[in-house]
């Protein structure tokens, strides 16, 4: 299991990662001043889980980058801090990074409650904030010239997602919906999205509950004794970290009850840690199943990652392979790390990343990747739960539009 007991750290990951590395053959070893990359992650509290992943993931392309050459010629130097899961720590690290550290650019793992905060303080500091969180504001009402997501993991896709699955695979089970999702931003805004797109697309449709546990939840029965109790045909879902809800809710037997239908992202991940008495089979979820994408650099980031840290990657992991992937080129294409230069440059960037082609759109800094939505199943043969039934959906059909945009914005 993961390590969440650590409460924070500034490690300077490139020289200890360089110490061990072999430059690669025909490539010069980087020199000169290093460009330093602050990244804020939830190393402890409840979404450590991803936190974590995030920080290897940064690692390993840091290691990658040193060992090709750096960039543009120097070495990269990563630091890491840990926001404990809070918007005030968050806060906090993020304004030594950029004032005592001076990092060249800040990275933010996925805690939706602190990356608008986070923005703030980036902006302020005219400093490009590339964060992985899923809050619609960052790049909707609240975004700016130097606040940039790659992966598209908005709320809104994924609420619109599970509802576009609900019409077109589940109508028949009846129009009794039900709701519950973890107390935070994530939570509250892509249950919105769910039952906004919901109501659209099925105008009978009656939500009969409704329920909205802490992040930090200790005990889920009164949760799942009032949702049977409500007699819901289908139940949407969204969790921070869903591990404990499924442990607990499992002798249950939900999914025998009513369908259970979500599209977050974390689903994939969380069926490789549950024992195989606690999948909710045939329950619908997504993610980044490192196993369904079927392509070669997926293959190879595969293989690095297992090399690196003895398991497959997690999708966080993938969300910062491609937020660095991006940074990278762009920082290339700029030939600098000037603020300016390379956020025009990464507005409107177009890359081939490790999940498939990508955009960065100009008029909101919001990235195109696609999204995995199949049903949970325990995989006898690989001894852990996956997604079967995988459907890729081309998620950028789910985002605002630019005038949607300019209108959130003024």
């Amino acid at each position: 299991m993961l390590n969440l007991s650590r409460i924070s750290r500034c490690a300077t990951v490139a020289s200890a990662l360089m110490a061990a590395a072999v430059v690669s053959a025909g490539a010069q070893a980087p020199s000169g001043t290093p460009i330093k990359l602050g990244l804020i992650a939830e190393l402890s509290g409840p979404l450590g889980f991803y936190g974590k992943e995030t920080e290897r993931s940064a690692e390993l392309v840091v290691k990658e980058i040193n060992g090709s050459g750096g960039l543009l010629g120097r070495p990269v130097e990563l630091i890491v801090r840990d926001s404990k899961t809070t918007v005030n720590e968050a806060v906090r690290q993020a304004r030594d990074l950029l004032l005592t550290e001076q990092v060249d650019f800040l990275l933010h793992s996925i805690n939706s409650g602190e990356c608008v905060a986070v923005s703030g303080v980036a902006r302020q500091a005219r400093r490009i904030l590339l964060s992985n969180c899923a809050n619609d504001n960052f790049t909707g009402k609240d975004g700016n010239e130097y606040a940039f997501r790659v992966p598209n993991i908005t709320t809104r896709t994924q609420g619109y997602a599970a509802a576009q699955y609900v019409h077109d695979h589940l109508l028949s089970r009846g129009n009794r919906y039900y709701t519950i999702a973890h107390d935070f931003a994530f939570g509250r805004l892509t249950t919105g999205a769910f039952k906004e797109r919901m109501a659209q697309l099925n105008p009978k449709a009656e939500f009969v509950g409704e329920a909205w546990p802490k992040t930090s939840e200790a005990d889920y029965t009164s949760f799942v004794t009032a949702m049977i109790e409500a007699k819901p045909d289908v139940v949407f879902f969204a969790w921070g970290v869903g591990v404990p809800f499924w442990q607990q809710s499992a002798p249950f037997e939900l999914t025998k009850k009513f369908a259970m239908v979500s599209s977050y992202w974390g689903g994939s991940d969380e069926l490789q840690v549950l024992p195989e008495k606690a999948i909710p089979t045939g329950a619908v979820m997504g993610g980044f199943p490192w196993y369904a994408i079927d392509n070669a650099a997926n293959k190879a980031f595969v293989e690095s990652f297992r090399a690196a840290y003895g398991k497959p990657p997690l999708t966080a992991a993938y969300f910062e392979d491609v937020t660095l992937q991006a940074l990278k080129l762009a920082v290339e294409k700029a030939k600098s790390v000037d603020t300016e230069a390379v956020a025009k440059a990464l507005s409107g960037l177009e890359l081939d990343s490790i999940v498939g082609p990508v955009t960065i759109r100009p008029f909101d800094h919001q990235g195109t990747t696609p999204h995995w939505t199949g049903r949970a199943v325990w995989d006898a043969q690989r001894k852990f739960g996956v997604l079967s039934d995988i459907i890729q959906l081309p998620t950028a059909q789910f985002l605002p539009t630019e005038a949607e945009v300019a209108k959130l914005r003024h």
